[in-house]
């Protein structure tokens, strides 16, 4: 696949694991209980089928040093720094642009910089088959086979086969659907047709271009001034003006659900998009009652609850379950399973009160606040640094003694989760 190009997309708002994820540092630097970043993971996953030097990033100005720090393979030149977010279609087509100037044969493998794969042979299968599919000029995306009625993932609806290879199938795409009810996305799970959108592609650089053209066509021009500048004196004053006036539109409104050369390829891959705390605390791994964390955690007849606690502080539940917690130095969120979804709420609550707060005090309104990355990236503890105890006992159950009674050599359960994390790089 000596055409293939990776292209990872790293921009976020950092609002969906909130207070961990912040505008300053989204989710996408954030360890994995292996130690390594999530963006890391990612960058290491692509270079098993392409060399670091074809690799290129697109993110957000002020994320680039962080960028850097966690990707040293990857050159400089090819992190694409943009001014200010303008959604994936203007980060794709300026990316597509740069590599069709470089190759007119290049094909561009998108992802997203913040996703899990945790199936890595049926995932470069399913890449080098996207890979034949974009050289006969398709477009392709990787549909996830849905494991349960997820309401938090768009769907793709796929209709009659195209191709098949390397195990896998390639079918005509009928239609794009928004994130459904629980009741519909149970009618799309026993329909057998849907899959979730992934965010992942490949194509040809000169193919997306050309349906940018036609269904983008005043980003096509914008992007070409821009693209023309690189490597000029005037590339970064050029960059500055004309980046912010760009359509803030994603590739699949854009273009995909307008083409008549897509295409998906329903995938098992072992994927998530760590859309959330409750995914996040899947990653680790759980001791009987469900139990998993980071960091000093002892529970007393608590179940399926997640600590995520990189204090010093101890912390005790009792009797508690299907609750996640994350304590930091100076936040605390405790929050129900089946409210997840509810945090980028008060994430976003909380970026306008720390906006009027700033207006109020300076009396005018703030500019963009430039990313810093913390002294030392957040990483899970090590099982040095961290414990997680429980006491086997049922919820419903009442201790039969009290627990300063507990005496050396009682029945503690030492939970898996903290023992299997390590401080990222």
């Amino acid at each position: 696949m000596e055409d293939l190009h990776a292209v990872i997309l790293a921009g976020g708002s950092g609002t969906r694991l909130w207070p961990l994820s912040t505008p300053e540092f989204p989710k996408q630097f954030l360890p994995l209980p292996g130690g390594r970043s999530m963006i890391q993971e990612t960058l290491a996953r692509v270079t098993t089928l392409v060399p670091p030097e074809r690799v290129w990033v697109v993110t957000g100005r002020a994320f680039s040093e962080l960028v850097r720090q966690h990707l040293p393979e990857v050159l400089p030149g090819q992190i694409l720094e943009e001014p200010v977010g303008r959604n994936t279609a203007p980060a794709i087509t300026w990316a597509a642009s740069l590599l069709a100037r470089r190759s007119p044969r290049a094909v561009m493998a998108v992802f997203p910089a913040d996703h899990v794969i945790t199936k890595l042979e049926p995932f470069q299968r399913a890449i080098r088959f996207g890979y034949q599919l974009a050289q006969r000029g398709y477009l392709v995306t990787w549909g996830i086979r849905p494991t349960e009625p997820a309401t938090g993932y768009g769907y793709i609806r796929f209709a009659s086969p195209v191709a098949d290879g390397y195990g896998h199938q390639a079918f005509s795409v009928e239609q794009f659907v928004e994130k459904p009810d629980l009741a519909t996305a149970q009618r799309y799970l026993q329909d057998g047709h849907y899959v979730w959108n992934s965010g992942m592609f490949i194509w040809q650089a000169a193919t997306i271009l050309t349906e940018v053209g036609h269904h983008l066509p005043a980003l096509a021009e914008q992007m070409t001034g821009i693209v023309e500048a690189t490597g000029t004196p005037a590339e970064r004053s050029v960059l500055a003006e004309r980046w912010p006036s760009l359509i803030s539109i994603s590739i699949d409104y854009g273009v995909l659900e307008k083409t008549d050369r897509l295409v998906v390829i329903p995938v098992d891959i072992g994927w998530s998009d760590v859309g959330n705390w409750e995914q996040y605390g899947a990653l680790y791994d759980a001791d009987g009652n469900g139990l998993r964390g980071v960091g000093h955690h002892f529970a007393l007849g608590s179940q399926n609850v997640f600590v995520y606690n990189t204090t010093q502080r101890e912390i005790y539940t009792i009797g508690l379950e299907d609750v996640i917690v994350v304590a930091l130095d100076d936040k605390t969120l405790i929050c129900h399973k089946n409210q997840v979804q509810r945090v980028r709420e008060l994430a976003e609550a909380q970026l306008l009160q720390r906006s009027s707060t700033t207006t109020a005090r300076n009396g005018h309104q703030p500019g963009p606040r430039p990313a810093s990355a913390p002294s030392s990236l957040p990483a899970a503890p090590t099982e040095q640094s961290g414990s997680s105890l429980s006491l086997d006992l049922a919820a419903t159950d009442s201790p039969l003694m009290r627990p300063e009674e507990v005496a050396p050599g009682a029945d503690l359960e030492l939970g898996g989760s903290a023992d299997q994390s390590q401080p990222t790089s």
